[in-house]
């Protein structure tokens, strides 16, 4: 008796925890990632990749100024539940990639979109969806204009083709407005300052982070801008983002004949990209979803599993994967 009562708690036992186990959110397990250089036209391009190469690919267009470490959780989280196959790589002068001198290399947004183009090419992707945000959106219009074709759907976070969510590029004689129109050589000097006082990161310099980043984001950050001539190619490249808002209307036109899915994913605190700008997607792409979170600019570091789950939720149901759910069925 004592026997079969102890079998019984034993089984009872082994049950709960595999119905505990079972309605952990699909987010909660995780993939793993591989990591490599890519060479693109002498230019050694770090890259982080999962999932298998013959399922769908997302390509991911990091911000300024972190790199394709703001994307891993959410690129591990989906490879984990999802038939997906995803690619993030670090542009020149960011990250872990090659920082080439201005002498050989123009820090322009159509430059970095023909490296990127390359480095799809290179790496055989072909046809794709794209995760956008900050910079990441005028490079990423850049290739669909190019490529539209090579489209399958589009995935937009805090990164602006409109000036509605731009306030401090809505005035045409503000500073930044000016800036793009002659080149104010005092104000990449208050940006350098800046960017290359920045200390190691450390117990008190992370206290001060709201943007929601880790450690290690923050530190790959701050430490890869401080290589020689980074600091003046990021100028360069912020002076020619007046080229990106002149493009504004054409990259416009090119959402509303698109026609893919769209989502859009906003953090609420973005004084910078504010949330009119993902609300003026809809007008050129009416299909557009948009979800407005209690995040910040960087939201797939500071909100990973909100992120992961919105994605995949949109991928799901316009059938643009398979859910790997076996795993969770047993």
């Amino acid at each position: 008796m004592k026997r079969s009562l102890s079998i019984l708690l034993i089984k009872r036992a082994l049950l709960w925890i595999v119905l505990a186990w079972l309605s952990i959110p699909a987010y909660a397990q995780v993939g793993s990632l591989t990591y490599g250089w890519q060479k693109v036209d002498g230019i050694n391009l770090f890259y982080r990749e999962g999932g298998p190469r013959d399922a769908p690919t997302l390509v991911f267009l990091h911000g300024n100024p972190s790199s394709s470490i703001m994307y891993e959780k959410v690129m591990e989280q989906l490879i984990a539940t999802s038939h997906l196959h995803v690619i993030a790589m670090d542009y020149p002068s960011f990250g872990y990639s090659d920082a080439p001198d201005r002498s050989r290399y123009t820090y322009t947004f159509d430059n970095l979109a023909r490296t990127i183009t390359q480095f799809l090419a290179a790496r055989g992707i072909e046809q794709y969806g794209l995760y956008m945000q900050d910079y990441g959106v005028p490079i990423g219009f850049r290739l669909i204009v190019n490529a539209p074709g090579a489209l399958s759907f589009l995935i937009v976070q805090n990164g602006v083709i409109h000036l509605d969510g731009f306030p401090a590029a809505q005035d045409k004689n503000g500073e930044l407005r000016k800036h793009w129109r002659n080149r104010n050589l005092e104000l990449d000097k208050r940006r350098a300052k800046y960017r290359l006082g920045l200390p190691y990161v450390n117990a008190t310099s992370y206290a001060e982070e709201d943007d929601g980043a880790n450690p290690d984001a923050m530190l790959v950050m701050v430490e890869s801008a401080k290589r020689p001539g980074v600091s003046d190619a990021r100028d360069d490249l912020w002076f020619d983002y007046g080229s990106n808002v002149a493009r504004y209307p054409v990259w416009q036109d090119a959402l509303k004949r698109l026609k893919v899915p769209l989502l859009v994913i906003w953090g609420s605190h973005d004084d910078f990209f504010t949330t009119p700008g993902a609300l003026a997607y809809l007008r050129d792409a009416p299909q557009a979803e948009i979800h407005i979170i209690d995040s910040t600019h960087f939201a797939t570091l500071d909100k990973p599993g909100a992120v992961t789950s919105l994605v995949t939720d949109f991928l799901d149901r316009n059938g643009l994967l398979m859910r790997v759910r076996a795993a969770n069925t047993r």
